[in-house]
C-alpha cells in the first residue's frame, strides 16, 4: 500500500511519509500533492524534530502499511500500532495537524500552509484574507444549505 515515487525527492521515506498521511487525514495522495506543501511539510518535519524519532514514526507506519491488504487491517494497524503508543499517537495528531491547518506545534509552516490547510476543503469554505472566493459568490447557495 505504500505509494510509488511523485515527487522529486530523493528518500524512500518520503513515500512513506505520503502514504501514512493518506491514511491518517483521508485525504488522497493526490489530494494531498495538490496542496503544493508534501515536499515542504516532509523536509520541515526532518529540520524541526528529532531525526530518530520522525524515522521511529516513518518505520513502525511503514510496517503498518506494508502488512495491511485490506482497508480494515490498516485501521487497525494504525490503532494498535500507532494510535495506542502515546510517542506514535503524538506524532500521528501533529501529521495531521499539519495538513489540516498547516501548522507544527501552533505556528504557521508557511504562507502556503494557510492558505491549502485541509480544512478549508472539508468546510468547503476558502480561508479569509487569502483566497477569496470570486465575484457574487455570496449568490451561491451553501454546498451543505438547507433552505
Amino acid at each position: 500500500m505504500i505509494i510509488n515515487k511523485i515527487t522529486n525527492v530523493d528518500d524512500y521515506y518520503f513515500d512513506v511519509f505520503m502514504s501514512i498521511s493518506e491514511s491518517l487525514t483521508g485525504f488522497s495522495v493526490n489530494e494531498l500533492q495538490a496542496t503544493g506543501l508534501a515536499d515542504t511539510y516532509y523536509t520541515y518535519v526532518l529540520q524541526n524534530l528529532d531525526a530518530a524519532t520522525f524515522m521511529q514514526f516513518l518505520t513502525v507506519s511503514k510496517n503498518v502499511l506494508e502488512t495491511s491488504f485490506s482497508a480494515d487491517q490498516l485501521r487497525n494497524g494504525i490503532a494498535s500500532e500507532i494510535m495506542s503508543d502515546p510517542g506514535m499517537n503524538d506524532m500521528a495528531q501533529k501529521v495531521v495537524t499539519m495538513w489540516y491547518l498547516g501548522t507544527w506545534e501552533g505556528a504557521y509552516i508557511n504562507d502556503l500552509s494557510y492558505k491549502e490547510g485541509l480544512v478549508w476543503t472539508v468546510m468547503h469554505a476558502h480561508p479569509p484574507g487569502a483566497k477569496q472566493p470570486g465575484y457574487k459568490s455570496w449568490n451561491v447557495q451553501p454546498v451543505n444549505s438547507n433552505s
